[in-house]
């Protein structure tokens, strides 16, 4: 059995927690965090960002991130490409299939897809199921690699599709590559210390849709309360809100959306590495727009025979590590209820 995760294994709330979840009331911050003087090359840079996103990680933990060299034009461009997938008929949708290769996931979901049934996963008990669609890919090998494996399925009749949502892709990987150094600096750790753990990392884009939601409660969301089980994510927003984050409080935030920026999250494997330093928070989707909304996370985790166990300077002997070591492949396997 594997141990469990503090942040993905969530207690059944209350009703009052149930009811902030759904009434968003908090006015905290959500701090921004601008990540070009340690893409600048200096110590100093680096130095100044890795103490911020230590201070955001331990407190918050979501973040609006600025500085990220990715262009607004290339990020205008993948949300069209959305529009344009979703707005397909479902039955040329319906020729995308939904895979489970590894534990990692590609191809289309349709709305009001029935839930995991993982523990792991919800927060909400018996929550419905989720009112989003989705199209995903996850980071594949060369074909040319020697354990080369086919994940991803894609549409068809669709020119420029593929080409356009693998270029964001490579560019997000880029980005949360370059974070490696600032989370090694943040926690004290030689600058190249993630490196061996991210050779081939999982990477997967989520091109979400969310239909209109008038009626808040009775355990509804587009997505239900939870928490991410990657090492980072990154999400692009397009101009329709409906996200809200848990904040430091215990209330919740409804998420404003400042464009030029991306909204990143830690998530279950860095709280794990971290022994619950870095927060891993809880967040959840209700679009009560009148217009349909489109989001693009990607969730960035370590390859999948990373080992993921206690970093030294997030253990004493006053705070031993609470988690056995365990392979970022099994703890996916375990989250999503894949094994016992």
């Amino acid at each position: 059995m594997v141990q469990a995760s503090s942040s993905a294994v969530n207690r059944v709330p209350s009703d009052e927690d149930t009811y902030l979840m759904d009434h968003p009331d908090s006015r905290e911050e959500i701090p921004i965090l601008d990540i070009a003087p340690a893409l600048s090359g200096s110590a100093e840079g680096l130095a100044i960002v890795a103490r911020e996103l230590r201070q955001i990680t331990e407190t918050v933990g979501f973040f609006y991130l600025r500085g990220h060299r990715i262009s607004a034009d290339l990020v205008d461009r993948v949300f069209a490409q959305s529009r344009r997938f979703h707005s397909l008929p479902p039955e040329v949708k319906a020729q995308v299939p939904h895979r489970f290769t590894d534990s990692f996931q590609s191809g289309y979901v349709g709305p009001a897809t029935p839930r995991s049934k993982s523990a792991k996963v919800d927060i909400i008990k018996d929550a419905r199921p989720n009112l989003l669609a989705k199209f995903l890919v996850t980071r594949e090998l060369p074909p040319s690699a020697p354990h080369y494996k086919a994940i991803n399925v894609w549409p068809e009749n669709l020119p420029g599709f593929r080409e356009t949502v693998d270029e964001y892709h490579a560019a997000i990987e880029k980005l949360a590559r370059s974070f490696l150094p600032i989370w090694a600096t943040s926690l004290s750790m030689p600058i190249d210390f993630f490196e061996r753990f991210f050779k081939e990392p999982h990477l997967t884009l989520s091109l979400l849709n969310y239909p209109s939601q008038k009626t808040i409660g009775d355990r509804q969301y587009g997505i239900a309360p939870h928490t991410d089980n990657s090492f980072m994510t990154f999400l692009a927003q397009s101009n329709v809100p409906g996200l809200a984050v848990r904040m430091p409080s215990g209330h919740w935030r409804n998420v404003a959306i400042v464009p030029g920026t991306f909204l990143v999250n830690t998530g279950n494997v860095i709280m794990r590495w971290t022994n619950d330093r870095y927060l891993s928070t809880k967040h959840r989707v209700i679009n009560t727009a009148d217009v349909e909304r489109y989001s693009i996370p990607v969730f960035f985790g370590p390859s999948g025979d990373a080992v993921i166990e206690c970093i030294p300077t997030c253990q004493s002997s006053q705070r031993p590590a609470r988690y056995e070591p365990i392979t970022y492949r099994k703890l996916r396997e375990w989250y999503y209820g894949l094994q016992d």
